[in-house]
């Protein structure tokens, strides 16, 4: 399936004829579109700033009405304004070079920055297309290393061209030193282009060599953005504004002769009709806010492919910001098949495959270039893409050993006892019935809650990988290789000793897994085994 832009064709078509990526010694400046990215990124950043201040402001204060101000205005333009020329003065003080197999970046206009970035560091080459660059035929190059904690090095506007060139000879030199010439001699266009035709080096990323290994239709995309709807998070932050939203609304309909007070009276209308009309509201509520998650979800991955280069998976998705995401299968640490309640009942899998990760990194799940995620497939496709890049890996066994009944327990007693105990109490000085009613409740949805956390907890192993299943209402499956554990930690309480039980905790670069109360000889049967694979599998997966 071929979904390339006339722009990308036009610079494949330039890679091919050679573009020079070099730049020698001289430090480049980027294209003056580079002044809108930068003003974007400031208001984009002075956006989420005031995430934090609106909650303050709206504390006795009318927030609609302060911001339908000529203050509000006056701010908002100095705001803009200031993002704009501070976009500007970045611009002038962004330089960069490529110089002997090195990316060099000199940023920052208070507190200068100076980045060398080694081209055999560099583990992902990400090109993003933001709208306000496709019809320039501009492009975002990110490049990624291993190990931190935000992106190292960001090219904001150079040509599609230049920034394919750029991400063909990153990857050729990561293939050369892959094969064991770590720290060689730089390599030239020439050199490359020799081996191309030689057929000694081929290209990672040239798409015509890529095998599509799936793709999301539009269909797939709805169905993704109703079962994984995330508008709460939008609603948690418009908290604020509901009393001014309500009050907006009331006098809509009082305009059009509906007076709220007088539909919910109790001598105007039945209990039945009231409750049909709390129904229809809430459902008009939830097809906006599904609407609202569909339209998140089409942004995010219209034109989603996922393509396979030997032995690199390439996604490619949006809407208005096109983005591109690979990962070399060998440094895929675990993946992860997460169903909730209603993609279980239409029978949808998200796929994930992870990377490495570093601690205190912030990055949206969709857009980390440490995950792939293949959103909504079919339990079917589900099974196919986790085989082809974990052969024979069995996702839904027969054989997980479920954790201890123990569990519920002692969660009952260590993080539920004292909460309930306090609401007795209360309930029985008081001698308040809706009190101790609310107490017994709440201890049978815990239970409830724990039961089916326990019910889904399980691990799996065989001579290939580990599997884990998890879950509460929902389900998920994990599955690693056992020679890319970094470290076993083996748990186990003084009660748990009393009961020879344990639990058992996986340390990988994509992060940690742990699975409590297993029986003891299991776990340090288990441990034994994977550590005995760390030690004899000589296997590089970096």
């Amino acid at each position: 399936m071929d979904t390339k832009s006339v722009e990308e064709i036009k610079a494949d078509a330039e890679v091919k004829a050679g573009v020079e990526v070099e730049t020698g010694d001289a430090w480049q400046r980027l294209a003056l579109i580079a002044i809108l990215y930068f003003s974007v990124r400031n208001i984009k950043n002075s956006a989420q700033g005031l995430i934090y201040i609106i909650p303050a402001l709206a504390i006795g204060s009318n927030i609609l009405s302060n911001l339908n101000s000529p203050e509000a205005y006056i701010t908002i333009g100095v705001l803009v304004s200031t993002a704009v020329i501070s976009g500007l003065i970045s611009f002038f003080m962004y330089t960069f070079r490529i110089h002997n197999q090195h990316v060099e970046i000199h940023t920052g206009v208070f507190q200068r920055r100076y980045t060398n970035l080694p081209f055999w560091r560099i583990q992902n080459v990400k090109i993003e297309h933001p709208f306000y660059y496709r019809p320039f035929g501009y492009a975002l190059v990110v490049l990624d290393t291993a190990g931190s904690g935000k992106e190292e090095a960001n090219i904001v506007a150079v040509p599609l061209a230049y920034a394919n060139a750029l991400r063909k000879q990153v990857l050729a030199e990561k293939t050369k030193d892959d094969g064991g010439n770590h720290h060689q001699a730089p390599v030239s266009d020439s050199e490359i282009n020799e081996a191309d035709n030689a057929g000694s080096y081929q290209n990672n990323t040239n798409e015509h060599d890529e095998e599509v290994l799936n793709t999301r239709s539009i269909g797939d995309i709805v169905i993704h953005g109703i079962t994984n709807n995330r508008v709460w998070i939008i609603l948690g932050a418009a908290a604020p504004f509901y009393d001014d939203a309500i009050g907006l609304v009331s006098e809509w309909l009082a305009d059009k002769g509906l007076q709220l007070n007088q539909l919910v009276g109790e001598q105007t209308v039945a209990w039945w009709q009231f409750g049909l009309y709390a129904f229809v509201i809430l459902m008009m509520l939830m097809a906006a806010m599904a609407l609202l998650s569909v339209g998140g979800a089409l942004f995010t991955f219209y034109g989603y492919t996922l393509s396979r280069s030997d032995d690199r998976y390439i996604r490619r998705s949006g809407l208005l910001n096109k983005q591109e995401v690979s990962m070399r299968a060998s440094r895929i640490q675990m993946i992860t098949a997460k169903q909730d309640w209603l993609d279980k009942v239409l029978k949808r899998v998200n796929l994930y495959f992870e990377q490495n990760s570093t601690a205190g990194q912030q990055v949206q799940e969709l857009m980390s270039p440490n995950k792939l995620i293949v959103p909504s497939v079919t339990e079917q496709e589900a099974v196919a893409l986790s085989q082809e890049v974990m052969p024979n890996c069995q996702l839904h066994r027969s054989d997980y050993l479920g954790i201890s009944k123990r569990f519920i327990l002692h969660w009952l007693l260590t993080a539920w006892s004292i909460p309930v105990s306090i609401l007795l109490l209360i309930g029985t000085v008081s001698a308040e019935l809706d009190i101790l009613l609310t107490s017994l409740g709440l201890l049978i949805l815990a239970s409830l809650i724990l039961t089916l956390r326990w019910w889904r907890w399980g691990i799996a192993s065989d001579s290939q990988y580990v599997y884990i299943r998890r879950g509460r209402i929902g389900v998920d499956y994990l599955c690693f290789e056992p020679y890319k554990i970094q470290q076993v930690i083996v748990k186990q309480s003084v009660f748990m000793r009393r009961r020879k039980l344990a639990s058992i905790k996986f340390v990988l670069a994509s992060g940690s897994v742990t699975v409590p109360f297993l029986p003891e000889d299991y776990v340090k049967t288990l441990a034994n085994n994977v550590l005995l694979e760390v030690e004899s599998t000589r296997k590089s997966w970096m």
